[in-house]
């Protein structure tokens, strides 16, 4: 289990860099393009078509950052009124069926990526962020699977979300 979790903040660590690089992505682009468009008359339409790319790549390895750290979006109602050792159970089960369900998504997307590059070339490329987000999110659930108890604080995966404190 030590090996994943080191593992895990190896891959945590270059999704932070990935995150603060492709919003710097973003934002240079932007600005160039608005540039060009207002002092040039000019407008560059590469930029305006990665520009989406860049949220996409940038909501899914923002998406595998928040399932880390347990902020995701998640529905547990039924979870709150269970006792906590039922709470354990159903906490690995729904690891489970996360797995398979990215499992599913993530071998549906290589079909998906394959068409991509087939259709568009090099750009359709820019898809692989799917099998890529799909195979992070099954190796959290895998984590969330194997962790000793949703619960535990030793956990970084499990610890449940603060409240931000209000200003």
């Amino acid at each position: 289990m030590l090996i994943l979790k080191k593992i895990d903040s190896c891959l945590a660590t270059a999704e932070s860099i990935l995150a603060v690089a492709l919003f710097f992505a973003l934002v240079a682009s932007i600005a160039i393009n608005i540039v060009a468009r207002n002092l040039f008359q000019a407008s560059f339409q590469y930029l305006l078509e990665i520009g989406p790319a860049l949220v996409l790549w940038l909501a899914l390895i923002g998406s595998t950052l928040a399932q880390r750290e347990n902020r995701h979006i998640k529905i547990e109602l039924l979870l709150r009124f269970c006792p906590p050792s039922l709470s354990a159970i159903a906490g690995r089960l729904c690891g489970v069926f996360g797995m398979v369900v990215m499992a599913l998504l993530g071998y549906g997307s290589l079909a998906f990526v394959t068409n991509e590059v087939a259709i568009f070339g090099a750009r359709g490329w820019l898809a692989v962020v799917f099998p890529l987000f799909f195979a992070i999110a099954f190796f959290r659930f895998f984590i969330q699977v194997l962790s000793p108890s949703p619960t535990d604080p030793d956990t970084p995966h499990s610890k449940p979300a603060t409240e931000e404190p209000s200003v």
